[in-house]
């Protein structure tokens, strides 16, 4: 039967396999049907047909394998359709086939600049080279050679040249960025022909040493938005709101305070952790309008201009890396805000375009999986995204030498991807940091599957936001009236000791969350959500600023001193305020700007909070960095409901401090408790906290209401 008098309408075609194309039309007819490849007939060798709900499908076997660069159309019943590979590309046999292992992107070679992108869908690549005023140059036909890759070799006098490949596959042709460019046109509208990691090392050739780091438990992370740090006038920044104003010495505020770095110095931090650098959308990097967090990316190896003197390609580079090479002179490291969970806008993504519908996650019904909330995950457990997630990392590693990586939605990812992220840092510099958000969240991943904190134990080495310590110090983030135990609910108490103890099992003491304490990231504020100060004033409006300060201060105290690796949200150590906004993402510089000023108006809790660090840093007591040590070193001392107590002993007989009393209060009492002989000395009580003992000498110690007291011997 030809089906010359009938037209029978096709809905469908794609490929299912590697040799057979399933088609789906809407009427129960037998119907002839024959195959070309650009144009020339493949042999049929097999049709099976059955019904599925309202639709006939017919799946077609060829006689030969299908190679996707061809274009396939399947011809019957008076129709011809174009077979696509959209659900293929998501298969084993399509990693198995296309995996690609060699190197992506542009680089530098014997006298040549070569190019390779991976795109095994395309018909068809272009090089596109325009000059600096984006005019168009030339076009350049590249070669398709193994495992779905295109390349190219052009001469060298391209250079800083500006390129975008065009790329046509089943769904059009469309021009896109490379998406290993690491270096960038104004806006992200171009890459440009560069090899930064020869550029970078043609700058810096005597590059700074990473600054001494031994064991996780050592790290104090501090979190900044560069934009924020310097941009309000009593920062005293000359580069307001630049990569140039975060690494500025001697600037002060009205009063004569040191800002930016110098602050930073002074009070102790190990590691500064910076907002998203990754290229994104949403601020216009010429009028540096409007504000924005930056996470919403569209290209990873590229920089973020917004931050740059001038949105040059080559300026943020220089500038980005002169600002960590600055950091390391200063000794202090760099972590990096990995936001590879999502794009900004999937539809206009140059992954999307290169290959339709592979880096993608899609839920079993064929829709999009939005764990991210925000209309698309990347699904790292495919080779290709996997791979691009770990030469992304390796890559700011090598070139920029960071020192940590923070994974934004780590519980998108995969366990396997994160494993092979720490390993491939592992082979960069052993001493680099990686942890992230580990949060269960609604993507289309088996469970047993998901990077998050409930399988941390399958992820050696990489850290977990502790968000069960954090909000039972400070009350839900979800819900902004309920308070924590530094505001009085006792029912939270548990959780604290748990989260004191680095989140590790102590027999009849502690659940145990985490296998060890490097994997607790402990705090009581960040970026996201009410800062501390506005969740407690929120959560507790009959309190008044004094005891919103010492519940601060309490809450502080508790997460820097617990066992595991500390984390400050810049201005937290001052009382930062947002004026109650509870997500900034996007509000003005009025509500995310540093007050300095308000810094100088808190100098006291400043000045606390730093001594508290020094504390921590000079005894080795509360940074131990394996469970077995906290099992056999940590005591918890049982006194009252509302009331933490423990003692912690010296990890060295040589230590200064053999014996550490710590004691939290959340009660509006007065706390005395006897101690074992008369020769313990006060470190911290009240408002006061210092190196040298507050008193000396003493076999009785008080608690004041709403804050900490640290005896020694």
């Amino acid at each position: 039967m030809t089906n010359q008098e009938v037209v029978i309408p096709v809905a469908r075609a794609e490929f299912i396999s590697f040799q057979s194309i399933r088609v789906e039309v809407e009427s129960h007819l037998s119907i002839h049907w024959s195959l070309e490849c650009d144009g020339e007939p493949i042999a049929i060798r097999q049709v099976e047909i059955h019904r599925e709900e309202r639709r006939v499908v017919h799946e077609l076997t060829a006689t030969q394998p299908f190679d996707l660069e061809c274009r396939y159309e399947v011809r019957g019943a008076g129709t011809t359709i174009r077979v696509v590979p959209d659900r293929l590309v998501r298969t084993e046999a399509f990693e198995r086939k296309y995996r690609y292992e060699e190197r992506l992107g542009v680089w530098e070679e014997e006298g040549t600049l070569q190019f390779v992108v991976w795109s095994p869908v395309a018909e068809r690549m272009m090089c596109l080279v325009y000059d600096q005023d984006e005019r168009f140059v030339s076009r350049h036909d590249m070669q398709r050679r193994d495992q779905g890759t295109y390349h190219l070799q052009l001469e060298q006098n391209m250079l800083g040249y500006f390129y975008r490949y065009e790329v046509t596959t089943y769904l059009g042709t469309h021009e896109v960025v490379d998406p290993y460019a690491g270096a960038i046109s104004e806006n992200g509208r171009y890459g440009v022909i560069m090899d930064v990691e020869r550029e970078v090392a043609t700058w810096f050739p005597q590059r700074i040493k990473r600054p001494p780091f031994v064991k996780p438990t050592d790290a104090v992370i501090y979190e900044a938005h560069i934009r924020d740090f310097t941009l309000d006038p009593s920062s005293g920044s000359h580069h307001p709101g630049q990569y140039k104003g975060m690494v500025e010495h001697g600037t002060i505020t009205p009063r004569g305070h040191a800002t930016g770095i110098d602050y930073l110095l002074d009070l102790g931090i190990t590691h500064l952790q910076l907002l998203p650098v990754h290229f994104f959308e949403t601020t216009d990097e010429r009028t540096r309008t409007p504000y924005n967090w930056g996470y919403d990316p569209m290209l990873w190896f590229g920089l973020a201009g917004s931050y740059a003197s001038s949105p040059d390609p080559l300026v943020r580079i220089q500038e980005y890396a002169e600002m960590v090479e600055t950091l390391h002179a200063a000794g202090i490291r760099v972590t990096f805000d990995v936001v590879m969970n999502h794009v900004f806008i999937r539809e206009r993504s140059s992954l999307e375009h290169l290959v339709p519908g592979y880096y993608f996650r899609y839920e079993i019904d064929g829709s999009l999986s939005n764990g991210t909330g925000v209309g698309n995950d990347t699904a790292s457990e495919r080779f290709m995204m996997r791979r691009l997630i770990v030469d992304c990392l390796t890559y700011f590693a090598r070139v920029y030498r960071i020192d940590a990586f923070r994974f934004d939605l780590m519980g998108i990812h995969d366990i396997e991807t994160m494993n092979e992220v720490r390993a491939a840092l592992d082979a960069v510099d052993p001493s680099i940091l990686v942890y992230g958000e580990g949060w269960d969240l609604a993507t289309a991943l088996p469970e047993r599957l998901k990077a998050m904190s409930a399988s941390a134990a399958q992820m050696p080495r990489i850290g977990h936001f502790n968000d069960v310590f954090r909000d039972a110090l400070k009350g839900s983030t979800f819900s902004e009236h309920d308070r924590g135990f530094v505001a009085g609910d006792g029912w939270k108490e548990g959780e604290v000791r748990n989260g004191t103890a680095g989140s590790v099992q102590i027999d009849g003491q502690t659940y145990g969350r985490f296998p060890e304490p490097t994997y607790s990231i402990n705090y009581v504020e960040a970026h996201d959500n009410h800062t501390l100060y506005d969740k407690l004033k929120v959560s507790c409006p009959e309190a008044d600023e004094q005891q919103l300060l010492r519940m601060s201060r309490l809450a502080q105290t508790i997460a820097l001193l617990a066992q595991g690796i500390p984390f400050l949200h810049a201005g937290q150590e001052f009382l930062r305020t947002k004026q109650g906004v509870e997500n900034s993402y996007n509000a003005p510089d009025e509500i995310n700007r540093m007050d300095w000023e308000r810094r100088d108006d808190h100098l006291s809790l400043v000045s606390y909070i730093k001594t508290v660090l020094q504390i921590r840093r000079m005894h080795g007591g509360f940074r131990l960095h394996r469970a077995n040590q906290i099992r056999e070193l940590l005591h918890f001392v049982d006194l009252r409901p509302g009331v933490i107590a423990y003692e912690v002993e010296a990890v060295h007989s040589y230590d200064a401090w053999q014996r550490t009393f710590v004691v939290y209060n959340t009660t509006q009492e007065i706390i005395e408790i006897g101690l074992d002989h008369s020769k313990w000395n006060v470190h911290v009580q009240g408002d006061e906290a210092s190196i040298d003992p507050l008193l000396k000498g003493v076999d009785r110690i008080q608690v004041l209401p709403l804050s900490t007291t640290i005896a020694t011997c």
